[in-house]
């Protein structure tokens, strides 16, 4: 568990922590600035509504998502270096207890899950019919800057959800409890409640929350189990690429002009959770079994 004592490497005071969070609320209303001045300038005339199918029609998708990830790339880069001179952590201990950052981990286990995912989405569509529900939406003209800025920004939007979640969060607690369990639940609730204003919430009601948290549990884990947040940053960045240009729907986070819109309702909780635990527990245990790591009764 040395990745979870990794704040022990630098300044830790409640007001570093305090200072952390400003800085945080600082530079995501700042990066939000920019999508909302563009959005004044040009629709005046329009509500600025991310959730509206007329205001993100005449925006414009791939630039509205550029516009909210744009927040997330000055949090990113603003709180690495709010870790570094502030926290006055090294950087390569901000993201492994590794000697150095194990690409091999997360190019490795990035694209076979990104694989995996475009095999089990087909199959799943193809065994429950809905295949005429699933609209082939390539536009090249469309198609390529969504590609081109979803490569370039979404690494950062699950980059800070990591560090923020799986690093500020999840040491910072285990530095004041000295619980790895405690820590990891608390942690994994506080990453469900950030998701509590997503589209799914609305569409499914707030049991799915009880998948964000799972969701949050799994990444917690692969973080503490592995000493390093390679694994979890290669889930999260391309599950979420996944999201952004192979598959997307009218009532996701990302409303983009991907390669195929599944225009089917989200379907029942119940299947969502239930789906979500098998998911989670099967790439667990596959990851446990491949990287040799120690039982979860010996988390302390």
């Amino acid at each position: 568990m040395e990745f979870l004592a990794s704040a022990n490497q630098g300044r830790n005071s409640i007001w570093h922590y305090v200072g952390g969070i400003a800085v945080l609320i600082f530079l995501f209303i700042l990066g939000g600035l920019p999508l909302l001045f563009d959005a004044h300038s040009r629709f005046p005339e329009l509500e600025f509504d991310l959730e509206n199918p007329a205001f993100i029609e005449a925006y414009g998708s791939t630039r509205l998502l550029v516009g909210e990830l744009l927040s997330f790339l000055f949090a990113c880069i603003g709180f690495v270096l709010y870790l570094r001179y502030a926290h006055k952590r090294p950087l390569r201990s901000i993201f492994t207890a590794a000697p150095s950052f194990r690409w091999q981990r997360f190019w490795g286990f990035g694209l076979l899950l990104f694989i995996a995912v475009g095999l089990l989405s087909f199959l799943e569509v193809w065994i429950s019919g809905g295949l005429a529900a699933v609209q082939w939406n390539f536009k090249p003209h469309i198609f390529w800057p969504l590609f081109f800025f979803s490569l370039l920004l979404i690494p950062f939007q699950a980059g800070i959800e990591e560090l923020v979640f799986r690093v500020y969060a999840l040491q910072g607690l285990y530095l004041r409890t000295k619980s790895a369990w405690l820590s990891i639940v608390l942690s994994a609730a506080m990453f469900a409640i950030m998701h509590i204003s997503n589209p799914e919430i609305s569409e499914l009601g707030p049991g799915l929350l009880l998948y964000y948290f799972m969701a949050g549990l799994f990444l917690a884990l692969l973080a503490v189990q592995d000493d390093g947040l390679e694994l979890a940053l290669a889930f999260h960045i391309f599950n979420n690429l996944f999201g952004a240009f192979v598959v997307s729907s009218d009532w996701q986070a990302f409303h983009t002009e991907a390669l195929f819109i599944d225009h089917r309702g989200p379907g029942s909780l119940f299947v969502q959770v239930t789906t979500g635990f098998f998911i989670f527990a099967g790439l667990y245990l596959a990851l446990s079994k491949k990287f040799n790591w120690k039982p979860l009764k010996s988390l302390r």
